[in-house]
């Protein structure tokens, strides 16, 4: 009864976690409850994959003009004239034939008035496209400098984004940011292209995602690399805004898809000074931006936590080019974190249910790693779900131990119950510390064998009193199953006045001979402190025993019927110690060894003393006895 109410209780346990994973599930996957913690381990395993998914393949569509430390050394230090931000754009498209240009840099004061001129009229003449960014702080805090330009038409009376007009990018203006302030450029100018540099930043400081198109009063405006392509083309992307994959924030994962060397990155100076390969920079869309430290224009990403900007805008027109090439990113596959979160409390369930809570817990392990390894080797899976299959694991891990805490203490009190008359109590708290109840299974093992009887026991039950005897019994026997227990012995029967032990099983001991003879002759001492005590019979009379020990293979574990089992050894190694046991009386010895045991004590030092065929057996063997004169090897 109390089984059936232990069980249970674990069963509603089990309840309660099946219960508890099903509503976290669908709070963290509707986003209705979205922890920092949970998220930071999203960030984590999305950042692992864009790490371990870098392509190191050259991006020939693309590159990076530096303002680097050396640039900057030679030119001068930043800012620069904006007559030099306009010679190295114009050298860019006159002396290199970029395709278009976008520069990472925002300018929004107003400079010299020639460099301000010649930079606005590389502007007007070639696809230069100017960076601008907004503000998400309260309004009352929100920056509000220079102007901004590049609004999508639609927006603000379909008001033209470079010299041609644009098709609306289609994306309804309720996934769009809305922005409080803005940082943008000196001129207001609809005839120039600009977009935003505003990446978002995660609650752990790093940048992971963009909104593809800001709202600010009304009037939406897209980022960088996607005007940056509009203005290349003289129209809109043939990927409009809408076709990005953005969540419900308005949010674009930043795909982090190439190494820092797949990008050729040009020095500002080789191009100033025209030394710059122009197979690195013909034809191909060019970013300007900076990695020198005095600029600070760095930010922490998943690939490096000292990434320039650039690199960023780099990683999201490469992004954009493939999809204008055709080459659409799988769709994110948004349905396989909660298939399998959903998939794992049910198998998890169904497991534990059936009692089989040592191969649900492997499973749980083997699970979370094998979703570990989707999430390694599959964009599709998006950020925000990728740590939902996780919680599942987690909550079974962790409710899952105190389960199987209760479950394994309840197994070793009913291994104790069952061995404890057989084990001496350190084999016993050894096999229940280490799990190893396995060991209790019928196996073959090298062991010694002790057969150890009362001699003469029939005439002491006819000249004793029942009560008497009894008494002497339990005291020879309590005794010397005391000095199978101090040699970590195993207890096997009793056998009226006789007594089975042996050692090397369950536990494997190495030197069980002389284990056995080390027992053996405590035994004899044992016994002769007791006639001296004159506590065994009325008279007084001196109580001797006989004592077998043999060595060798047998089968030891739980054995017997289908009703009843006990640990036990079978084997002839047991049948000849109890021969031995009987021919002790022949040789007239208390203890008398077999062959094997012989060769395998390396402790005791032993006399041949017969040899002989006992009964039953055919071959005559060597018996030994104890040499008390020594000890080490065969006399």
């Amino acid at each position: 009864m109390v089984q059936i109410g232990r069980v249970t209780k674990l069963d509603a346990v089990r309840v309660v976690i099946v219960v508890l994973c099903f509503i976290l599930t669908w709070l963290l996957a509707t986003r209705a409850w979205h922890p920092a913690p949970y998220r930071w381990i999203g960030y984590a395993l999305d950042d692992w994959r864009q790490t371990r998914m870098l392509s190191a393949k050259p991006e020939t569509r693309i590159a990076v003009v530096d303002i680097d430390e050396r640039s900057l050394d030679m030119v001068g230090p930043w800012p620069w004239p904006r007559a030099v931000i306009a010679r190295l754009a114009q050298t860019l498209f006159v002396q290199y034939g970029a395709k278009a240009v976008a520069l990472d840099v925002i300018f929004p004061e107003q400079g010299a008035t020639d460099g301000d001129r010649a930079l606005l009229a590389v502007a007007h003449r070639y696809p230069l496209v100017f960076a601008q960014a907004f503000s998400f702080t309260s309004a009352k805090d929100a920056p509000h400098v220079g102007h901004l330009d590049g609004a999508l038409p639609g927006t603000d009376g379909d008001a033209p984004v470079g010299d041609a007009p644009v098709q609306h990018a289609s994306m309804p203006a309720a996934s769009m940011p809305a922005a409080t302030g803005f940082i943008g450029n000196f001129f207001n100018d609809p005839s120039v292209c600009a977009g935003h540099v505003t990446p978002q930043t995660s609650l752990d400081g790093v940048v992971r995602s963009i909104a593809p198109m800001i709202r600010y009063a009304g009037v939406a405006y897209p980022m960088l690399t996607w005007q940056l392509l509009h203005c290349a083309q003289r129209r809109a992307p043939a990927s409009p805004a809408s076709a990005l994959p953005i969540d419900t924030n308005g949010l674009m994962h930043i795909p982090f898809d190439r190494a820092l060397s797949a990008f050729d990155v040009i020095p500002a100076l080789d191009v100033l000074t025209g030394r710059a390969s122009a197979d690195l920079l013909a034809h191909r869309y060019v970013l300007i931006g900076s990695s020198a430290l005095g600029l600070t224009d760095h930010v922490a990403s998943p690939i490096d936590p000292w990434l320039p900007a650039v690199i960023v805008h780099a990683e999201l027109l490469s992004n954009l080019l493939d999809l204008e090439a055709g080459h659409a990113r799988a769709p994110d596959a948004r349905w396989l974190p909660l298939v399998w979160a959903v998939g794992s409390i049910v198998g998890f369930a169904w497991l534990f249910m059936v009692r089989r809570a040592a191969a649900a817990l492997l499973i749980v392990i083997a699970a979370t790693a094998v979703w570990l390894a989707l999430v390694a080797t599959m964009r599709a899976i998006p950020a925000d779900l990728a740590a939902l299959p996780l919680v599942p694991s987690v909550i079974f891990l962790l409710a899952q131990a105190p389960i199987e805490w209760i479950s394994s203490q309840a197994a070793i009190r009913s291994f104790e119950l069952r061995f404890s008359r057989y084990l001496p109590p350190v084999v016993l708290k050894e096999i229940a510390r280490s799990r190893r109840f396995t060991l209790l299974a019928p196996e073959r093992r090298q062991i010694s064998v002790l057969f150890v009887d009362i001699e003469g026991y029939t005439r002491l039950a006819e000249q004793m009193p029942p009560e008497a005897l009894v008494t002497m019994t339990e005291i020879v026997l309590t005794r010397l199953t005391g000095c199978v227990h101090d040699t970590e012995g195993t207890l096997d029967k009793y056998m009226g006045d006789a007594l089975m032990a042996f050692w090397g099983a369950p536990l494997a001991q190495p030197d069980h001979a002389d284990r056995a003879l080390d027992c053996a002759r405590v035994m004899l001492r044992e016994l002769d402190a007791l006639n001296r005590s004159h506590v065994l019979t009325p008279g007084g009379e001196p109580v001797r025993v006989r004592i077998g020990v043999n060595s060798g293979m047998a089968l030891v574990g739980e054995i017997g019927s289908t009703m009843r089992k006990s640990y036990t050894a079978i084997g002839d190694v047991v049948n000849v110690a109890a021969r031995l046991q009987e021919y002790a009386k022949v040789v007239q010895t208390d203890l008398l060894i077999g062959e094997e045991t012989a060769r395998s004590a390396m402790r005791h030092r032993l006399r041949e003393c017969a040899h002989a065929a006992m009964r039953g057996r055919d071959a005559a063997e060597f018996l030994y006895v104890l040499d008390e004169g020594g000890s080490g090897a065969l006399a």
